[in-house]
């Protein structure tokens, strides 16, 4: 994953050196609020519950690559 910061945080996810997806998150303190956390979910490619997971940091990069490969994403 790879971060850039300016106005917004952007993470982009590479694999294999080929970008695979990307995220934008607003600077802001607290919780993600109104449909930013849905948005961010949807770009991610992440069920509510695999989301939920990141958050609480029980998902990993391998963990999260074998989401993206069981979703032919990757």
């Amino acid at each position: 994953m790879k971060i850039r910061e300016g106005r917004d945080t952007l993470a982009f996810f590479h694999y294999e050196d080929q970008l695979v997806l990307w995220t934008k998150v607003p600077h802001q303190r607290g919780e993600l609020k109104g449909k930013l956390p849905y948005y961010i979910r949807q770009q991610l490619k992440l069920t509510s519950t695999q989301f939920r997971q990141l958050i609480q940091c029980k998902i990993g990069r391998a963990e999260y690559i074998q989401i993206l490969k069981d979703k032919r994403i990757i």
